[in-house]
């Protein structure tokens, strides 16, 4: 597979899993029902949901540093994945904390 094919895959791959995983949100019956056990459960996943995504991104930076031939084009793509790394990982501490909330309760 030429590595143009590959690169599409990747991204396409990728950009997907963003899509789906952006519209996750908290369980309204869970809330409801005050279950904060269920929640904690809940917001720990996403969390570690992810940090699985930040590490795609870091694998995706990587692999564009290493592939893709025109330096301009190469970091403005290794600086959106950086980006995304880092909000990626953020969020996901946020979502501990939330978590962390939860089970105290």
């Amino acid at each position: 597979m030429p590595r143009t094919s590959e690169l599409k895959t990747l991204v396409g791959a990728t950009l997907l899993a963003l899509t789906v995983g952006c519209a996750s949100v908290p369980p309204r019956d869970l809330a409801e029902q005050n279950d904060h056990a269920g929640l904690t459960a809940w917001y720990q996943e996403e969390a570690r949901d992810l940090r699985m995504r930040a590490e795609e991104m870091r694998q995706m930076g990587k692999y564009y540093e290493i592939y893709i031939p025109k330096q301009s084009q190469q970091s403005t793509l290794v600086q959106h994945c950086r980006n995304l790394v880092e909000k990626y990982t953020k969020a996901a501490e946020e979502l501990d904390g939330l978590a962390k909330l939860h089970a105290e309760e």
